[in-house]
């Protein structure tokens, strides 16, 4: 997960990041994904808001054949370079993740790897989980990490104390591998597919959110309107320059959406945001104010292709 940066920041804030469902399977490697050639997504209807996010899903088995997979859900990849972080309450959205397949509660299973990024994008990972927890490092030690409920030198002194080879010969690969390594939380679940039924799936949960006091500037990756920006220029004139805004950020990872047989039949996304709030995100026309705090889009026939990045601006 990277960080990005809100102008001159009094304070730095991560953009937090969360996924579509993906199907794949979970080995001592670490989480896989596939591409579902006999599963379609029918429909996704997608909220996002900076108190929850409400995803619901109708996928179509296309096959005369009942089909079971591992649906994989990942959370965010935190590393302890990112400590000084407005996580909010990292332990909310553990205990707010709810799932539901037909309209009956599950309980997914929880993964909790360790592990370390192949390039700068943040998407290759080589997972040190399994030769760890033969050195001492646990779920849960890995967990409260994660939680921030303990410092990372905990875990930096077992793993520099692991006489593994493979171990140490990758550690010699970095040049500061204590400010490298990110704990991934992910849940998974086998689901069965029905032949020639839909199956329906539901996520509830409290997203962690980043943010900060900061300085409008550098906001153009969040393809900032016109409108937004003659806001913005008003509250300068109002609040003198430059002045502080608090700003919060989030991001969904929407492009797993493309895993599956079929581009996405309907989709759905309605964003809220608090009154008196600015809001920016790249999308295109297809997003209109539907009232005074939301805003919907609806695609039909959606080939994801690009994840979503939202500022709110108090």
């Amino acid at each position: 997960m990277k960080n990005k940066l809100l102008g001159i920041c009094l304070g730095l804030f991560s953009l937090i990041t969360y996924a579509n469902d993906s199907t794949g399977y979970v080995s001592t490697g670490g989480i896989k994904y596939i591409k579902n050639k006999n599963i379609a997504m029918e429909s996704e209807d997608l909220y996002i808001s900076e108190k929850k996010i409400d995803v619901a899903y109708q996928f179509r088995n296309l096959t005369n054949r009942d089909i079971t997979e591992t649906i994989l859900f990942p959370l965010p990849a935190f590393g302890n370079d990112e400590r000084d972080g407005d996580f909010a309450d990292v332990e909310a959205l553990l205990n707010s993740f709810r799932v539901k397949v037909n309209g009956y509660a599950i309980k997914p299973a929880r993964h909790v790897n360790i592990v370390f990024p192949q390039n700068e994008a943040g998407n290759k990972f080589t997972d040190i989980t399994s030769i760890l927890a033969k050195c001492g490092v646990s779920e849960k030690l890995l967990l409260d990490s994660w939680k921030h409920k303990i410092d990372s030198t905990v875990v930096n002194e077992k793993i520099a104390a692991c006489s593994n080879q493979t171990l140490q010969k990758l550690l010699n690969s970095y040049g500061n591998w204590e400010n490298n390594w990110l704990v991934k939380v992910t849940y998974s679940w086998q689901q069965t597919f029905k032949a020639h039924s839909v199956t329906k799936v539901e996520h509830h949960y409290e997203p962690l959110v980043g943010g900060g006091f900061a300085v409008t500037q550098g906001l153009d990756r969040f393809c900032t309107d016109k409108n937004f920006n003659q806001k913005l220029s008003s509250l300068r004139k109002k609040n003198g320059n430059p002045p502080l805004f608090l700003t919060r950020e989030l991001s969904y990872v929407l492009t797993t959406g493309a895993n599956w047989a079929k581009p996405i039949g309907k989709f759905t996304l309605t964003i809220e945001r608090k009154p008196n709030e600015l809001v920016s995100l790249c999308w295109d026309k297809s997003l209109k104010k539907i009232s005074a705090t939301q805003f919907r889009a609806v695609k039909t026939n959606f080939i994801p292709k690009k994840d979503i990045d939202i500022v709110f601006i108090n």
